[in-house]
This record gives C-alpha cells, structure tokens and sequence, in this order.
C-alpha cells in the first residue's frame, strides 16, 4: 500500500529513472547561446575615452579658480590626462584676479603637465593692460607661467604694435622676449632730439 510518505519519495525516484529522456532537451535549453569567448573576459576596457560637446573645464589652485575653459567639443587624446578640443573659449585668471581672455580654433590640454596649446587662429586679450595677441601656436604652462608662441606672433599694446617670431611671456613677471625679424611700431613717439629741445 502506498502511503502519503512513500508518494513523495516516489516523485524523485520516477525522475531519476526518466533522466535519460528529459536531460537532451533541458541541456539544449540551459546551453548558452553563442558559445563562449575566453578573449572576451580577458578584454580590458579603455576607461579615459569620451567625446563630449559643450564641454567646460575647470582647474582650481588653493580653493580659487586659475584656469576655465569651455570648448564646443572636448575628447580624449592619446594618453590618459590629455583632452582635446574645438572652438576653445578660456579665461587664465591670475593670483591677483586679472583675467586674460584665449580664443582658438583647437586646443589639447595635458592634465598632468598642465600644459595648455592652442592652435590655429590664437587670440589672446588682457583689457586691464589693453594688450592683444594674435598667432597660430601658443603653449601656456601653468606650472611655471610661461606662454610661449614658436611661430609669427603680433602683439598690440598702448601705442606699441610689435611682430616677430618664438615670444616668450612670463606672465608672473610680464616680460617679453621676441626674436626673429622684429618690428615695432610706436605711437605718438617723439625722437631724442624733440626731448632734448
């Protein structure tokens, strides 16, 4: 006589016995589609990679803003702490709070260095000094505060235009040095002998 307690031992040991008819579909059914690729879990994901549009960055020094940047679009470059971008629109604001406004074309960014170059179409503006820019290269370092422009560069100032090539600006000590063919043009400049007269 089967009792309620012999019933459910009998419910395993019906499937034990039909095993062999039931495990071809249920091991079809659980398999994994596609198979399995062990270069897959091995793959590393590169984490620096981003393109971004209307991108700002900002980089702080002592709890006060030093350098803001906003660019149209922003991506990462070859290495880690290197970010590229167009249409770069950026204010350098010094310890004592004058701010110098940058426009260029394109730009990169060396996080790490904190080297700022901006290519192509560079201007750059101080209103308080009513001093301008204009070249093709310019490399800000921020460590050492010196802007360097390899290429032809012209600067207007007060009454003084100026154009040559490789300045040189530490913008700590706001002095210039400009090689190449320099030439300067002066406004409303009076030659030695109207001084002495």
């Amino acid at each position: 006589m089967i009792s309620g307690r012999n019933f459910v031992w009998l419910i395993p040991f019906c499937l034990f016995l039909s095993f062999p008819l039931w495990k071809i579909p249920v091991t079809a059914f659980l398999t994994p589609r596609g198979g399995y690729n062990a270069e897959l879990a091995e793959r590393k994901l590169d984490t620096h990679n981003f393109n971004m549009d209307n991108a700002h960055i900002t980089q702080s020094e002592n709890g006060k803003t030093t350098l803001e940047i906003v660019a149209q679009r922003a991506y990462s470059g070859k290495k880690i702490d290197e970010f590229k971008m167009e249409e770069v629109d950026a204010v350098v604001t010094n310890t004592s709070g004058d701010q110098t406004f940058v426009t260029a074309r394109r730009g990169i960014l060396d996080k790490r260095n904190t080297i700022l170059t901006l290519i192509d179409e560079v201007v750059v503006m101080k209103p308080t000094d009513q001093f301008e820019l204009y070249t093709d290269l310019l490399i800000y370092n921020d460590k050492s505060k010196i802007a360097q422009s390899p290429g032809k560069t012209q600067v207007i100032g007060k009454k003084i235009e100026v154009r040559g090539n490789n300045l040189i600006f530490n913008t700590v000590t706001e002095a210039y040095d400009l090689s190449g063919r320099v030439r300067c043009t002066l406004a409303n400049f009076s030659s030695p002998d109207d001084v002495t007269q």
